[in-house]
């Protein structure tokens, strides 16, 4: 008979998802905007269905929940503290497996966004580069720029800047976030209706919102990183989403 499974700690909260409305919008960005890469073209419109998504990244207190419950990986924080603090050193694999667990424990359909709904939610509505406007303004979001880090080259707490239009907190800076999509080298082909691509090299995955290592250029709504699916890094970390 298998073990009984152990409940989720009633001090550590579930992540907190922010009800993401359904619309349409332009991803990826224009050749001129300042820090466009190719592999943000070619701009696309894409329709989004309703979803829920976490209103911050997953904190290393929800992490530990869930190594606590499973015996599981305890990424090392790096000495810059756990609690609060955006988890870091997650693969995209381990960003699955806490999706898959939190699904069980809670009977939600939890899971990684997509690369499209990641940037749909990013923007909540605009279409500049950063989701406050066409220019970076020091004290929005933690990354590597002067006026914009809190506490040193590191992550921090979680919610320490405003959030954008949809209420969500860190959707630019802090920590990279992994995102179900495989990587492909630029837009074109990929699904109009907002589902993940998941096809092109699928041993490497996408990352969205840039980190606190990262200058403003690489922190706007439509930049984007990709690795190894098994790779851990001090600024990767995710934040999940599910059907409604």
């Amino acid at each position: 008979m298998a073990a009984p499974a152990r409940s989720i700690p009633k001090a550590v909260a579930i992540p907190e998802a922010v009800a993401i409305p359904p619309g349409r919008f332009r991803m990826g960005s224009p050749d001129d905007e300042p820090g466009h890469e190719d592999s943000e073209s070619p701009v696309r419109e894409v329709a989004i269905r309703a979803f829920a998504l976490g209103r911050t990244p997953v904190t290393f207190a929800q992490w530990d929940a869930f190594a606590d419950a499973t015996g599981g990986w305890r990424p090392p924080d790096e000495g810059w503290g756990r609690g609060g603090r955006p988890v870091v050193n997650v693969s995209w694999h381990d960003a699955r497996a806490y999706c898959a667990w939190l699904a069980d424990r809670t009977g939600q359909p939890w899971r990684l966004p997509g690369e499209a709904e990641w940037e749909y939610a990013a923007r909540a509505g605009t279409g500049t580069p950063w989701y406050w406007g066409a220019s970076f303004e020091p004290g929005r979001a933690h990354c590597f720029a002067p006026g914009c880090a809190l506490g040193g080259e590191r992550t921090v707490p979680v919610g320490q800047f405003p959030p954008n239009a949809f209420g969500l907190h860190d959707m630019l800076g802090n920590v990279w976030e992994w995102v179900e999509d495989c990587w492909n080298e630029f837009h074109l082909g990929a699904p109009p209706d907002g589902t993940p691509r998941l096809e092109g090299d699928c041993g490497r995955r996408v990352l969205r919102g840039g980190s606190w290592l990262d200058v403003p250029r690489q922190i706007r709504c439509a930049a984007r990183n990709r690795n190894g699916r098994d790779f851990r890094c001090d600024d990767y970390g995710f934040r999940v989403a599910h059907d409604t």
